[in-house]
């Protein structure tokens, strides 16, 4: 068996090789994390194919659980792993574009980052899980200041003080769950659950679910977010979306279903996914920046995720994990794309790119990602958002819907204006994009084309969240 803890432990131990690596070539740094991710998304791959058989239940130091430390990887987990390091591959190539010294420390703080995520959709220990949170956002500060701008410092410092507010909810959930039932195992603590004080689990659970909700960019604790996609480095903005918010999504689904599964507070849920959609669509459509467009419009992908966990139906739980996938990809895909633009028309105004899509090169993966994350078919964002719906229909939630409909309309009328502008004839000349750019483009839309035309293996897959809602996954 592939030990999961090799997902962790391999990005760590190279995170703190890379300075020595460094003094014999500087240059060899790119690709050798590049060659680390790739070799983590293969383990992540085996990993996901044995938990695919059974859940992995990876022990820590030989103590056993609930006293010792366990990884606990069922078919959800396994998936979204594989999700999170494919996509940090796929990132990695576009990363090689970064010139911007300290270049040491970048490749470091994407490594350290990549084991913090990795950590949370592993780790079976809710401490364990607060501490890759912690190391998740201590990266993420780092790599959001990197431009060392007025933009980078601003979103950082916004990041750090919401992050910091959210870290320390998380703590005091923990402590009230540990106060009560000397425990830290979550499926130790499921088990034990009836044994809190009723006062105390509630005040335990809006604890976790606040501070997980900032890594998960739910409204109103999602302001951070703009100002942080808008003055990271482009590669940087492309990792937040796509591993970053998925770790925090799937910690908040882990405190819903796994620890507490407070059937009758769902609705809460509900509501606050709605607001995170109506939040992000209706500012999204404002916008004149494409990096806080897109920052905007990944809040409201993010709240439609958070929509259907709360419906909760095996439907709708399914829908939100596939639109979890379908987001990660065409997300990843629209910030290097964003990226290109902003390089070759050398300003982030939209009503500035124009023609700039008439390169192939650029053209057809950006509409892939557009119409993939608009929820089109045959692209694997039409899953998730029907998914949703039809798990909201099932429960009776008509007027939800129809405004998860109202917000989608939004989005489709945001993207198509963008769309007219970057494909109109234009004059101008934009240089040709390097193989940095269009091969992460072209690896990223083969994904959303393949899975979106053949979802089947992810049918399959999400077949299995009935045991995730056990609390099994």
């Amino acid at each position: 068996m592939i030990h999961p803890v090799l997902l962790i432990a391999i990005p760590l131990f190279f995170a703190f090789l890379l300075p020595l690596i460094s003094l014999w070539s500087k240059k060899s740094l790119p690709y050798v994390t590049t060659a680390v991710m790739g070799l983590n998304t293969i383990i992540a791959i085996l990993v996901f194919l044995e938990a695919m058989k059974a859940p992995i239940f990876d022990i820590i130091g030989g103590f056993q659980p609930p006293l010792g430390i366990v990884l606990m990887v069922g078919p959800l987990g396994g998936f979204l792993a594989m999700i999170i390091n494919t996509a940090a591959l796929i990132i990695s190539i576009y990363s090689m574009e970064m010139k911007k010294e300290p270049l040491l420390k970048y490749y470091m703080l994407t490594l350290l980052l990549l084991m913090g995520t990795n950590g949370m959709v592993l780790t079976g220990d809710i401490f364990n899980l607060f501490v890759f949170l912690e190391v998740t956002s201590i990266a993420s500060y780092g790599l959001a200041s990197y431009n060392k701008d007025l933009k980078g410092f601003e979103g950082a410092l916004k990041y750090v003080i919401l992050g910091s507010i959210g870290s320390t909810f998380v703590l005091i959930g923990i402590a009230l769950i540990y106060s009560q039932l000397r425990t830290l195992n979550m499926l130790d603590i499921a088990r034990r659950l009836g044994e809190m004080d009723p006062y105390t689990k509630i005040v335990a659970f809006a604890s976790l679910f606040l501070g997980f909700g900032v890594e998960a960019e739910m409204f109103p604790l999602n302001t951070w977010v703009p100002e942080t996609y808008d003055g990271a480095p482009h590669p940087v903005t492309a990792m937040f979306s796509s591993m970053s918010a998925k770790s925090g999504i799937f910690a908040l689904a882990r405190v819903i279903f796994t620890i507490f599964a407070f059937a009758n507070y769902l609705w809460f849920v509900v509501i606050m996914g709605l607001l995170t959609v109506f939040f992000g669509e209706i500012v999204a459509y404002v916008q004149k920046d494409i990096k806080r467009m897109l920052a905007y419009s990944s809040i409201g992908q993010m709240g439609m995720i958070i929509m259907g966990l709360g419906i909760g139906t095996t439907i709708a739980v399914e829908g939100a994990f596939f639109q979890m996938f379908s987001h990660a990809m065409g997300k990843a895909l629209l910030f290097i794309a964003a990226g290109y633009m902003i390089y070759a028309a050398q300003t982030e105004k939209m009503s500035e790119m124009k023609g700039i899509g008439r390169n192939p090169l650029i053209g057809i993966p950006l509409l892939i990602g557009i119409l993939s994350i608009m929820g089109m078919p045959p692209f694997i964002g039409f899953y998730g958002k029907f998914y949703i719906l039809m798990g909201g229909f099932s429960q009776g939630y008509y007027a939800i819907i129809a405004l998860f409909l109202a917000a989608s309309i939004v989005e489709i009328a945001y993207y198509a204006r963008f769309i007219k502008i970057v494909f109109q004839p234009s004059t101008k000349n934009y240089p040709a994009p390097r193989s940095t750019v269009y091969v992460p483009l072209i690896l990223f839309a083969i994904i959303i084309v393949l899975f979106g035309v053949y979802p089947q293996p992810v049918f399959e897959v999400l077949k299995h969240v009935a045991a995730f809602l056990a609390g099994g996954a």
